[in-house]
């Protein structure tokens, strides 16, 4: 192989893979999915119309059969020959149309029959590729996870360890916060009672005080009183 031919080899294998790299495959299923649900959803029409075409094929095929079985019937009756002959020349047109229809029928069970079939197919098809669409989609799912997860273990930048305990640190921080809160008004609720039990240790205080001084002030008063 020349080495213009190897270049263009080469080449064309980078471009391939360039192209595959960049495709988006999900998409691109998904385009091939509907393509092949509008291809079911025609045949699956088209089935239907051939199938309400041979019951009326058939509806008419009975009724030249029955046509005929009558013009026998006339024929068989008829006093006058040249109206049994007419009789029975129409129960004979009856039963020749009613043979090309017999005819035509069976060629339109085959045609609908092998039609039902590619329904048939067409319709295990769709659903086989949206089952391996959707395992697909998992699997990538499940693929980039994983990639991304390998990604940051193995980032040097990146330390997972340090990022969970500032986490935990603001965290515990806030539990702290609301424990404080709660204990306040925990406080706020007893600073009451002891506000108030407080207040009646000086009202006490106070009334001795007051006692002690009115008794000093009366006792000079009593030895004056002796001393007269």
């Amino acid at each position: 192989m020349s080495v213009f031919k190897r270049l263009s080899a080469t080449l064309s294998a980078r471009v391939d893979q360039l192209v595959g790299e960049m495709e988006n495959h999900d998409a691109v299923v998904a385009a091939g999915i509907d393509d092949a649900r509008r291809a079911y959803a025609t045949a699956k029409v088209r089935a239907e119309r051939l199938r309400q075409d041979g019951e009326r094929l058939r509806e008419r095929l009975a009724g030249l059969r029955a046509d005929a079985e009558h013009w026998r019937r006339r024929a068989a009756g008829c006093d006058e020959e040249a109206r049994g002959l007419e009789c029975l020349r129409r129960a004979k047109r009856a039963a020749a149309e009613a043979d090309a229809l017999t005819r035509t029928l069976s060629q339109h069970d085959a045609t609908a029959g092998r039609l039902a079939a590619e329904v048939d197919g067409l319709r295990r098809r769709v659903e086989a590729l949206e089952h391996r669409r959707r395992l697909m989609r998992s699997r990538a799912a499940t693929a980039d996870a994983a990639a991304k997860a390998a990604d940051l273990a193995a980032a040097p930048g990146v330390d997972l360890d340090d990022s969970f305990e500032r986490w935990e640190i603001r965290i515990t921080a806030n539990e702290l916060r609301a424990e404080a809160v709660a204990v306040g008004d925990d406080d706020g609720f007893a600073a009451a009672f002891e506000a108030h039990e407080e207040d009646a240790a000086l009202r006490a205080e106070l009334a001795a005080l007051k006692g002690a001084a009115g008794n000093a002030a009366g006792a000079p008063r009593e030895e004056d009183d002796h001393a007269r």
